[in-house]
């Protein structure tokens, strides 16, 4: 690839993959903006996942309206501007997910394995799941590097998702059982989570097309 080009489906998909922070942007009672700072994960398609309270203003503002935007950025290098980190805006709505709803304890144990103190407040009542149906995202990846994608650029095919949701659990004891010496605490098409503080996200050399190909693709991450 020549050095002007830059391949924005694989850096927006990275970059929403690899983000534990985002600025959430919804829109207040009289229709103004409206941005806070929250915790982010992601559901096994590549859809962002928030864990917020109900008592929070941007909660009130998605039960009136649940048009919502998701800034997340990579992290620029030691002592660079800021504004030379890779970032994108995702796009869409944000719905509750409720308990009792299918795929919801999947769900959360994603982001609890993204954000494991979570735990000690994620089964208050007051707090809820949200799940962003994505519409579509704004990757800046620099100067003269802006694109932007559409929902299936940045999400994975339903089939493959759902494969990797009934899978998850024995892929994970499989990859864990192995000789990487890596403690991975989640899975899906486009890499793993490590156990750390903070958790570490590991991004596979592309986007696996079925589980049966992440002991290959898996191999030789740390």
């Amino acid at each position: 690839m020549a050095e002007d080009e830059f391949d924005a489906v694989d850096l927006a998909r990275r970059i929403v993959r690899s983000a534990s922070t985002a600025a959430l942007g919804t829109l207040s009672a009289d229709g103004g903006p409206f941005v806070s700072f929250v915790t982010v994960a992601t559901a096994e398609d590549g859809a962002p996942i928030v864990l917020l309270s109900g008592l929070a203003a941007h909660s009130r503002n998605l039960g009136r309206d649940d048009r919502a935007s998701l800034l997340m950025q990579a992290p620029a290098g030691e002592g660079d501007d800021p504004l030379t980190g890779a970032r994108a805006t995702v796009v869409g709505r944000l719905r509750r997910v409720g308990r009792d709803e299918p795929g919801h304890d999947r769900l959360l144990a994603r982001f609890l394995a993204r954000h494991p103190k979570a735990a000690g407040y994620a089964g208050f009542g007051d707090f809820s799941l949200y799940r962003m149906a994505v519409e579509g995202a704004h990757l800046v990846a620099g100067f003269g590097r802006i694109a932007r994608l559409a929902a299936d650029d940045i999400l994975v095919p339903p089939a493959v998702a759902n494969a990797f949701a009934a899978a998850g659990p024995s892929l994970l004891d499989a990859l864990n059982g192995s000789a990487s010496g890596l403690r991975l605490v989640a899975v899906d098409p486009d890499g793993v989570d490590v156990e750390g503080e903070p958790v570490r996200r590991l991004a596979f050399p592309r986007r696996a097309g079925d589980p049966g190909e992440v002991a290959v693709l898996a191999a030789g991450l740390g």
